[in-house]
């Protein structure tokens, strides 16, 4: 892959790959089952962290189980503090400004902290995998000013997967993973970019 990876050839060589349907229906299907769902989040784990160390865009094989339920617990806590504590809070203020009459504006909020947290659990999973360190976790400036870092980059895949998110709602199961495969694999290769350049 190269330094700076180009969103067009990355979502190319993501679509390319063997078995994707196969491999994507499966962990789309996963998604839509609570705790059958860590496998699939597990998956996503697994795949972020193979791509950061080849940078080699490759599916891995639905196998280990077990240690796809681990990593989906991993990928679950990033989730928790990135994901769901800041969707809660915008979701309070939303309600907060739809009962002013500012149903505009509380789409706007929650369409935008959406983004934002999306692509801040790709970082914090990003960061995760560096050290395997769970207090890397919680350093929140950090990661905050990591994903501000390389935003501008980040901005196609961001749009893409909110436009995935918006219209194919009702199969949350399939645009969960295979929105997140996609941001996934963009952010990684952006971040595995700029560490493998030092």
């Amino acid at each position: 892959m190269k330094e700076k990876p180009i969103f067009e050839e990355v979502f190319a060589q993501l679509v390319s790959q063997p078995k994707l349907l196969l491999k994507v229906l499966l962990g789309s299907a996963l998604s839509f089952v609570p705790i059958l769902n860590f496998f699939a989040f597990g998956y996503l784990y697994r795949y972020a962290a193979q791509l950061r160390r080849s940078g080699q865009i490759e599916l891995p094989e639905w196998t280990d189980w077990a240690g796809l339920f681990s990593d989906g617990l991993k990928f679950a806590l990033a989730g928790f503090v990135y994901c769901l504590l800041p969707l809660g809070v915008a979701l309070i203020f939303s309600m907060f400004l739809s009962a002013l009459g500012l149903d505009a504006l509380a789409y706007l909020l929650m369409l935008a902290t959406f983004i934002c947290v999306s692509v801040l659990l790709c970082v914090a999973l990003y960061r995760l995998q560096m050290r395997s360190n769970y207090k890397d976790l919680f350093d929140v400036v950090l990661i905050v000013r990591m994903a501000i870092m390389k935003g501008p980059n980040l901005i196609v895949p961001m749009l893409v997967f909110a436009g995935i998110c918006a219209v194919g709602l009702s199969f949350y199961g399939v645009i969960f993973f295979a929105g997140f495969l996609l941001l996934l694999t963009q952010t990684t290769l952006t971040y595995r970019a700029l560490e493998t350049a030092k």
